[in-house]
């Protein structure tokens, strides 16, 4: 129960059509605000008139940021500040293709923003990626990911692949 392999057929007809936002919860949405504008290019949008609590919608490259003002003062003065926490390229967070890392880079340095450089490779293949915070601590990548082109692992058809993958797939792979 949950957890079977999923049928295929089922999974190819999922209606997903792309990603529409991200939210986070902030200590400062007005911070939080200034920081996916200046960083990142995001442009403020109206929120709907029913969501009757501070936060603010931010839209750009096809996708929303959704922030939510925590607690209960409106201006986040009751949350006690925190230092951030170390930047780890293999925490949660959230990624953004970017079309030139090298002016990123510039960008992140002439904001005097923390950031960790990364790299990915497969074959001749190489990815850059650059991971920092936002005000609250959730952690942004930026990279040209679509440098790694998707190849689907057809698991049922492909003689050898079960002992690639890690153990606990490879029991989904044979019933």
């Amino acid at each position: 129960m949950g957890s079977e392999a999923p049928d295929p057929a089922v999974a190819a007809s999922v209606p997903l059509v792309r990603l529409n936002h991200v939210s986070f919860q902030c200590t400062s949405v007005e911070k939080s605000v200034d920081f996916y504008r200046r960083v990142l290019g995001f442009e403020l949008i109206k929120r709907p008139e029913s969501l009757n609590f501070n936060g603010a919608w931010l839209y750009k490259y096809g996708m929303g940021i959704h922030l939510l003002q925590r607690g209960d003062d409106a201006d986040g003065g009751s949350i006690p500040t925190r230092p951030l926490p170390a930047i780890n390229p293999m925490g949660n967070h959230v990624s953004f293709q970017c079309s030139d890392m090298a002016v990123m880079k510039a960008r992140l340095r002439a904001m005097d923003r923390e950031f960790v450089v990364r790299k990915v490779w497969d074959g001749e293949t190489v990815v850059d990626q650059l991971f920092f915070h936002d005000p609250d601590g959730n952690m942004i990548e930026v990279c040209n990911c679509e440098n790694l082109p998707v190849i689907p692992l057809i698991v049922a058809s492909t003689p050898g692949l079960p002992e690639l993958l890690p153990p606990a797939m490879q029991t989904n792979v044979h019933g």
